[in-house]
């Protein structure tokens, strides 16, 4: 009898496990193509209001952190809680230093500090709110188990 006689292969992952990491990854991929196509455009980026650059900033990489965030505890990472959003970010920051430079090479566009500034403080605000609500909804149990 053959491999394919002996019906679906099983596994020890639940399905509902696999679509979440899917999802949060999917939506991640997605926000990251988001973030890069407003930083290749052209001649200062898409139009937007007078002065809300660095909010808009701030806003992409806050939420670029919860779904890296996401991502990370989808995919099983279980290690402690500040460390997993300190490696998060980091990621985030490298992410928006290297969007930065890029620019550099697209026309109308040059690198700034304080559009750096703007995406640090998203991910580090981002990260202060993760932290506050993922420490403050966990057991006594759980807790003990992680930490």
């Amino acid at each position: 009898m053959s491999d394919l006689d002996e019906g679906p292969q099983q596994t020890d992952e639940p399905t509902s496990n696999r679509y979440r990491r899917a999802w949060w990854w999917g939506a991640t991929a997605l926000w990251m193509s988001v973030i890069f196509l407003a930083s290749a455009w052209p001649e200062h980026g898409p139009p937007a209001a007078q002065g809300t650059d660095k909010v808009l900033h701030f806003v992409a990489y806050a939420v670029l952190t919860a779904l890296l965030f996401g991502c990370w505890r989808a995919t099983g990472h279980r290690s402690r809680l500040v460390a997993s959003t300190c490696y998060v970010g980091v990621i985030a920051i490298v992410y928006g230093l290297l969007l930065e430079l890029y620019q550099l090479q697209v026309p109308g566009r040059d690198f700034q500090w304080y559009d750096i500034l703007a995406n640090c403080a998203g991910v580090v605000i981002a990260a202060l709110i993760l932290l506050y609500f993922y420490s403050s909804n966990r057991t006594v149990e759980e807790a003990s188990i992680t930490d």
